[in-house]
């Protein structure tokens, strides 16, 4: 799982997505996962 997101990340980044909406993405695709890590959000 964690290569899925690296790519996602690194997909969304090349779209030029700031860091806060990409982990808006992340987070609405892999949260029924389970519970994310308690990484600070981004500013």
């Amino acid at each position: 799982m964690c290569l899925d997101i690296t790519r996602d990340v690194m997909r969304l980044t090349a779209e030029g997505k700031s860091p806060a909406a990409i982990r808006d993405a992340i987070d609405a695709k892999y949260l029924s996962f389970g519970p994310a890590t308690p990484t600070p959000r981004p500013k």
